[in-house]
């Protein structure tokens, strides 16, 4: 068959799924978010820096931006000379998914969670500045012929944690809704294996593989979370809206003086007349799948540029954008801004969007709270622990403690793809305050829950800093808090994890349980069986759920029946368009596929399994 999927012996789907979208947040400030600087600094006004801290001090540094829905996102550090300094924070899918080297040709088409295809493009600026370069990876099947295919990779492929089958352009639009795959438990991709001859790419492999499949991965894969470096400084992809991210800088790692702050955004298919592409004469449309994927070219990724003094308490921003990258991501080079880059409707500049904070209209901006060296531990900067002194002194009093895991930390699935966390947040020293939460996942279940191979719950709210604050959670030590960890997957098992960090960035002790979820009842229609589709009018009728399980179980290692679900894939498209709107077609077509339907039942239920939707 054309995609990876195959359903295991006694019936049930891999269990091997996973998604860390691991929500950082926000409100690290010391001064709270929506306060105004410190008197004694002003917004992007530079003032003379303190004298030289000691080489053990730090600065807590808050980088403030507004994104629109979906970006892949990169801030980074350099010195005034352009040399890299440090990495702040990468999106998962760029840092731990590794969707800049990956199997597959550039040109493949996209959709909801697209197993194939790198995207060399998505943050280029980032990349190249870094200097790192890492094997590149290939497809590991030794059929050379399918390197170019969206599927067929069968004998090559494993158990899949995160990426989908290829989707048709009407399921992808679908997946907005519903945020889950077609068929998720029956889907296997091929993971890979090093290029020959040295070939090398400037972005990381995956990073999130737990379990290996010995007759199917390449012993390459075991190779990949060693090479991926990136584990502390992935995110999930932020939520729309206003957005808060700290990070702590310390005296005797980066170069005196000032630093620069880049950010980099991307988003697929931001075209706009100076940068439209065509699904068929820009991409490589598969021929043995042509119904499947659909465009992701568009406007390059964009950069904004910030200089600021770390020694200098307060907030400097910019709202111009500093350049473009690469439209293919040759290059690390910023190419000055133009009128082909638009700057509206959350499109090209404006996917960071002009937002007010400390009364400054901006679309990036840095907070630094100066240097500072604090011993009290209490989180006020005034050394003696009584949490009582001033918390926008030089570097916030931020200090390194060790904070306890939540408590009582119960999971209940409320559907298919959603789970209930209830916790209790720990008691912790005076003075420290809490902030952001966390939850990751890992499936299968695992003892031993590794934050780096977990992903990232998106969307979790913030700990509440100021009374009558929107979008947070009301609550702090010794509270019960509910949050929710969704776009799961029926019938999976998985280990979730769940911690905190206080304003300056500590982060607590994981808590780890495990909870099972229930079969989805209902799936997107499956778009590969073109002509049953297109016959019944519905993708959860009894006879395509035995259809599809039947090609799932029992064609996925038949030469001759591959064959066929080759030619199937090729000419079904062409056949379901002829019928789908003609009903006498339609009833002869349901005619003729009954029988064919029923006997498959009929196998599957006699093996013991039941076709449930697919």
């Amino acid at each position: 068959m054309g995609f990876e999927g195959r359903a295991d012996s006694n019936g049930a789907g891999p269990r091997t799924w996973g998604i860390w979208l691991l929500s950082v947040a926000l409100a690290l400030a010391v001064t709270p978010a929506d306060a105004s600087p410190p008197s004694d600094s002003v917004a992007n006004s530079p003032q003379a820096a303190p004298g030289d801290p000691s080489a053990d001090a730090e600065a807590l540094l808050e980088f403030h931006f507004k994104p629109v829905a979906g970006l892949q996102i990169a801030i980074w550090l350099e010195d005034t000379s352009g040399n890299f300094v440090e990495d702040v924070l990468v999106t998962q899918a760029t840092a731990k998914l590794g969707i800049g080297n990956r199997s597959g040709m550039t040109t493949f088409l996209s959709s909801w969670r697209a197993p194939y295809g790198p995207r060399p493009s998505v943050l280029p600026i980032w990349a190249h500045s870094r200097g790192k370069t890492y094997p590149r990876i290939l497809f590991h099947d030794a059929n050379l012929n399918n390197h170019t295919s969206l599927g067929f990779h069968e004998s090559s492929s494993s158990a899949e944690t995160y990426f989908c089958r290829p989707l048709t352009p009407t399921e992808d639009n679908a997946i907005v809704d519903t945020m889950t795959c077609p068929s998720p438990a029956t889907f296997r991709s091929d993971k890979g294996q090093f290029a020959p001859g040295g070939q090398t790419s400037v972005y990381p492999p995956r990073n999130d593989l737990t379990s290996f499949d010995e007759n199917r991965d390449s012993e390459d894969t075991k190779s990949y979370a060693a090479l991926n470096e990136l584990d502390m400084i992935s995110r999930a992809t932020p939520s729309p809206g206003p957005y808060l991210f700290a990070h702590r800088i310390h005296f005797d790692q980066v170069p005196a003086g000032s630093l620069v702050a880049w950010i980099e955004v991307s988003l697929e298919r931001d075209e706009n007349p100076d940068w439209e592409f065509d699904r068929e004469d820009d991409h490589w449309v598969d021929p043995k799948l042509p119904a499947y994927g659909r465009e992701y070219f568009g406007q390059p990724a964009v950069v904004y540029r910030v200089e600021f003094d770390p020694a200098v308490p307060g907030y400097t921003s910019v709202t111009e954008y500093a350049g473009y990258a690469d439209w293919d991501g040759a290059s690390g080079t910023v190419h000055p801004p133009d009128s082909t880059i638009s700057a509206s409707g959350g499109s090209g500049a404006d996917r960071l969007q002009v937002h007010d904070k400390f009364d400054v209209l901006a679309r990036f901006g840095i907070y630094s709270h100066g240097w500072s060296t604090s011993g009290d531990g209490d989180g006020d900067g005034d050394g003696d622990g009584d949490g009582d002194g001033d918390p926008t002194g030089g570097g916030g009093g931020c200090t390194t403690v060790d904070l306890p895991p939540v408590q009582d930390l119960q999971l209940t699935p409320t559907d298919f793809d959603t789970v209930t966390a209830t916790f209790r947040l720990p008691e912790v020293p005076d003075g420290i305050e809490l902030s952001t939460l966390f939850a990751g996942w890992i499936t299968p279940e695992t003892t031993d829950f590794q934050l780096g191979a977990s992903k990232a719950v998106a969307g979790i709210p913030r700990l509440c800093r100021e009374p009558g604050e929107l979008d947070c959670i009301e609550a702090g030590p010794g509270d019960q808090v509910t949050i929710e960890i969704d776009q799961l997957f029926g019938n999976y098992t998985y280990s979730i994890g769940v911690h905190y960090e206080d304003i300056c960035t500590n982060r607590s002790e994981i808590a780890v349980a495990d909870v099972t979820t229930p079969a989805q009842e209902f799936q997107t229609i499956d778009g590969a069986c073109f002509i049953a589709t297109a016959a019944w009018g519905a993708g959860w009728t009894h006879e395509l759920r035995a259809l599809r399980w039947f090609r799932d179980v029992y064609m996925i290692d038949q030469p001759i029946a591959n064959d066929l679900v080759r030619a199937y894939y090729a000419y079904g498209p062409v056949l379901a368009n002829m019928i789908r709107d003609v009903p006498p077609a339609r009833a002869a077509a349901r005619l003729m596929l009954r029988p064919v339907a029923g006997v498959a039942k009929q196998l599957v239920m006699g093996a013991g399994a039941e076709p449930g939707p697919r």
